[in-house]
């Protein structure tokens, strides 16, 4: 059996893969990684503004920044989707620490974060991405365009092992700003035992695909950000639509609801389920 310190060492490799970050650190939980980016932020660039989206966001996203006295600005959206021209202007006077958003936007609408990126970069504002929902995608969980990435590893995630997080950033420096978060939200070592399977057992590409499907079936709905990536699929009010989710034995959440969509709505949260449930419905 391997030592705690080669299982780390391989994990630690892999993430990095993963994150296109050559600088990875492991959390108890995804909120932790979350708290952990905000210390970075108010250290590494000390400005008084955060930016969130205005939907399709996390609850986090509105409490955390207070404890470091940040102002919360909401950016504009397009049902989650960040308005560009909105983003510009919010960052015009120079005053924004960091951004912190979803790859996916309520895990139903990918982000454009290459764009994002260059309109932050310009204003010095350091782009953080919330990617538990696209870890292991080439586009998105990307060093190369945010500074900051992190997710989770719990419950009704892509990489579902029910514990754990992590976050990587840009310069290993970094984590100096929050090493005292960082020593109070270490995992158990069991996590390196477990964590590899859940890995390699990643329902990202499956999700995506039964994604497409399950917006082929709703075609005659109305269906927000329906040319895009995601994983759920969120389709304004209609009865019609829980019953297609009790039909087909999926959960689902009555929006608005600020972490999917603030519009009546039907998120169908497929990536709740069960890799081996995706497998069935997934030829």
């Amino acid at each position: 059996m391997k030592s705690i310190e080669e299982l780390a060492e391989k994990l630690d490799k892999r993430m990095k893969k993963l994150t296109k970050h050559d600088n990875v650190h492991f959390t108890d939980r995804g909120n932790s990684a979350i708290f952990m980016a905000l210390a970075i932020a108010k250290k590494e660039n000390d400005r008084p503004k955060i930016l969130i989206p205005e939907q399709g966001g996390w609850y986090s996203y509105k409490r955390y920044p207070k404890y470091f006295g940040f102002e919360i600005v909401e950016v504009k959206t397009d049902y989650g989707v960040i308005d560009l021209k909105d983003l510009k202007k919010k960052l015009k006077k120079k005053d924004v620490s960091g951004f912190i958003l979803s790859s996916f936007a309520g895990y139903f609408a990918e982000q454009p974060i290459r764009k994002i990126k260059t309109i932050c970069k310009k204003s010095n504002c350091l782009l953080i991405e919330d990617a538990c929902g696209a870890i292991g995608d080439r586009k998105l969980c990307n060093g190369r365009y945010s500074d900051i990435t992190l997710g989770s590893f719990g419950r009704w995630k892509p990489i579902c092992c029910g514990y754990g997080g992590w976050i990587s950033v840009r310069e290993k420096k970094w984590f100096n700003h929050a090493r005292e978060v960082m020593s109070m939200t270490k995992v158990h070592e069991s996590f390196y035992r477990d964590i590899m399977k859940f890995i390699r057992k990643n329902k990202f590409k499956k999700l995506l695909k039964l994604n497409s499907m399950v917006k082929e079936d709703l075609k005659d709905f109305d269906v927000l950000h329906r040319d895009k990536r995601g994983l759920n699929v969120v389709v304004k009010f209609n009865p019609k639509v829980i019953e297609y989710c009790k039909d087909k034995e999926f959960q689902h959440i009555l929006c608005p609801n600020y972490i999917r969509v603030n519009e009546m709505a039907v998120s169908i949260e497929l990536k709740r389920l069960e890799l081996d449930k995706i497998k069935e419905l997934v030829l």
